[in-house]
């Protein structure tokens, strides 16, 4: 079906609209071919419209204006597109085979509480500390994003703190209630991470949000921030607590991982990990908590990564710490997500699969519904 007279920012909107009518949360545009949308999880086509190469050159030089000539150097751009006053979207453009393509990703106004979120109590437990690290860790997709911004809202509601956020780009716009809240954003407000928050330990905060760790000099910045007694928040693409605290340490070149691992060790506060599920009824968060406790903080030390599992199964009830296996087996009990489903997303299939053989309560669940 082709196209008719709109401009390109016009079909733009157009297809920003179907995409919230129909519940989806992100839109895929690409060269020559018809508009798709992720709508619970999954691709599915949204308009039979097809989009021309010379549409979507237009379509991105009006998103990215004076950035456009830049793009041509390096053929990637981060961005943020307001649609009105109620929807934002974060927007990623990249050449590929056939030609151009966008990803937009639909960023809510309003924030999600802990609760509405779906995600686990245990959470509020982050917004009293007052130093340390907390990484909120998962896939593309995953509601990273989305949890921190919930845990920093729930900050501002309940306590009197300075935050300043360094972003890219800046997605929850959080408004200033018991906090006091800067929120910056890499390229209109400063021009690195690392360069923020060496300056941001100057500007008297009470806690640093980081929005995404992707280098070494990210990396350092914030553990010195962490060394000098502040709070800092940040994401990393990474699946798991062991698997995040070993991509921290791998960041750094060698002779530098004992240090770092110490400094871990002593300042870790926090990993919390999460992977969005299909289920039964809605999207649900199953997620992985790891918290600050002497164990742990000794196998960080130690390089006993590979017994964290273990570690978080048996100190669960004492520190609120939880496996992605018991997250996962809580939620099918709950009815939430199916046996299958929780295979799928299991760190170790089998031992899940054993938590089920073994649970008493499980087998009269099943024996309720063969009924």
């Amino acid at each position: 079906m082709a196209l008719n007279n709109q401009s390109s920012i016009e079909k733009l909107n157009t297809w920003l609209n179907m995409l919230i009518e129909v519940g989806g949360a992100d839109l895929h545009l690409k060269s020559n071919s018809p508009i798709h949308a992720r709508v619970k999880s999954d691709i599915a086509l949204l308009s039979q419209e097809v989009i021309s190469h010379a549409m979507m050159e237009e379509l991105i030089q009006k998103l990215m204006k004076d950035k456009y000539n830049n793009f041509k150097e390096t053929k990637e751009f981060d961005g943020l597109y307001t649609l009105n006053d109620d929807f934002r979207f974060r927007v990623n453009i990249y050449m590929h085979l056939n030609g151009y393509s966008i990803a937009l990703r639909l960023i809510p106004r309003n924030i999600k509480s802990i609760e509405e979120l779906n995600l686990p109590p245990a959470l509020r437990n982050l917004t009293h500390l007052r130093r340390g690290l907390v990484l909120v860790t998962g896939t593309t997709g995953s509601g990273k994003s989305t949890t921190l911004s919930s845990i920093i809202e729930e900050i501002n509601e309940n306590y009197h703190h300075h935050i300043i956020t360094i972003e890219d780009p800046i997605e929850y716009v959080h408004r200033d209630k018991k906090c006091i809240i800067e929120q910056r954003e890499l390229g209109n407000h400063t021009n690195s991470f690392a360069l923020a928050l060496r300056a941001a330990m100057r500007e008297d905060p009470d806690i640093i949000v980081v929005g995404e760790i992707r280098d070494i000099a990210t990396a350092e910045s914030i553990l010195q921030a962490v060394n000098t007694g502040h709070l800092v928040f940040s994401t990393v693409h990474t699946l798991d607590a062991r698997e995040t605290i070993d991509r921290m340490i791998a960041i750094f070149p060698s002779e530098e991982q004992n240090r770092v691992r110490a400094t871990l060790a002593a300042t870790l506060a926090a990993v919390i990990s999460q992977r969005l599920i299909k289920g039964v009824e809605d999207m649900v968060p199953a997620v992985e908590m790891m918290f600050r406790s002497p164990l742990i903080q000794e196998l960080i030390r130690t390089k006993r990564d590979n017994e964290i599992p273990d570690a978080l199964a048996k100190e669960g009830k004492m520190f609120h710490s939880i496996t992605f296996n018991q997250a996962l087996f809580d939620l099918t009990l709950a009815g939430k997500i199916t046996e299958d489903q929780a295979y799928q997303y299991a760190s170790s299939p089998a031992d899940l699969k054993l938590m089920f053989t073994l649970s008493p309560e499980y087998e009269e669940i099943k024996k309720t519904k063969q009924k």
